[in-house]
């Protein structure tokens, strides 16, 4: 977590004007509260601080990947600029322009139930100059004219957070189900990694729920956790003590996992609410102290934060 105000820190010394693409679930949240106006950084993110991300191009969805692939290759929002790129005159699309392009897209024609917000952050007064000075120029798209239907097309789009699960069943259903053997050890293999995976969801669930109980009070603990601050206002206050929670966490009750990253707020709370180190630990050991999370050690996956 200290390398998000390291990031801000690092941008506070740039002399010359520059825009920034992220990508990541509550992206948002990287430069809430954080990013400055006048530091010739523009930002844009795939979606705001609560929100998670999209992928697309993935087998069995519209459009879909080429046959060979079984996996997603792309996220809405990386495909969105991306493209908007390929199919303009960069010498005369303006920043500004392609954000409300990209933000039109993301949110998968404004539906934003399969669909995020995109956000902009810092320097705004970049948004009137053309694309070719951050991006460059490549002479063929010269005389484009926009792809309007192409770059207006829902796409199919599936939640980040479940493009593993759905990965590997997938492969079970229409990839190996039928060319596997009934009772096969490899399509045994499979179905015992997605029971494994669903069991270490509902634990991660279930284990947040209890310490929050633990340090709040039943009663008031969702609220406290779910609690979200107010725009322009940063995730927590203090990023050390956030990085020591999720850590506390990881060590007792198993990896965070691309799922449980949903999580960050709620820990982020813990913190702004002034609860200790030694609170955390203490109900973190209470409520996972005889959890098996050797398959799911921090040891192996790393530590999130």
């Amino acid at each position: 977590m200290c390398i998000i105000t390291k990031l801000i820190a690092d941008l506070c010394w740039c002399s010359f004007e520059q825009i920034i693409y992220v990508e990541a679930c509550e992206s948002g949240s990287i430069f809430e509260g954080l990013m400055p106006e006048d530091l010739n950084v523009y930002v844009t993110t795939a979606s705001n601080a609560v929100e998670s991300r999209w992928g697309t191009y993935y087998p069995g969805m519209d459009p879909p990947p080429p046959p060979e692939y079984m996996t997603c290759l792309g996220d809405l929002y990386s495909v969105a600029w991306m493209e908007d790129s390929e199919n303009h005159n960069l010498k005369e699309e303006m920043v500004g322009k392609q954000y409300e392009s990209v933000k039109m897209r993301t949110s998968n024609q404004n539906t934003y139930s399969a669909g995020s917000h995109v956000m902009e952050y810092g320097d705004k007064n970049v948004k009137p100059e053309k694309l070719y000075l951050y991006q460059g120029f490549y002479p063929a798209n010269a005389n484009l004219t926009e792809n309007a239907l192409r770059l207006s097309k829902q796409m199919g789009v599936i939640n980040q957070r479940d493009a593993d699960l759905l990965f590997l069943w997938h492969m079970v259903v229409c990839f190996q189900y039928e060319r596997l053997e009934e009772g096969s050890n490899k399509k045994k293999e499979i179905l015992s990694e997605i029971t494994e995976m669903m069991m270490h969801r509902a634990h991660l669930d279930s284990s947040i729920e209890l310490i929050g109980n633990l340090i709040f009070r039943s009663d008031v603990a969702p609220s406290v956790l779910k609690t979200m601050r107010p725009s322009g206002q940063a995730l927590v206050d203090d990023w050390v003590c956030l990085k020591t929670v999720v850590q506390a966490f990881e060590l007792h009750c198993g990896s965070l996992t691309q799922y449980g990253m949903k999580y960050m707020r709620a820990f982020a709370n813990i913190c702004n609410e002034g609860v200790s180190k030694d609170a955390m630990e203490e109900a973190c050991g209470n409520v996972c102290g005889s959890y098996n999370s050797a398959k799911w050690s921090p040891f192996i996956h790393g530590y999130s934060a």
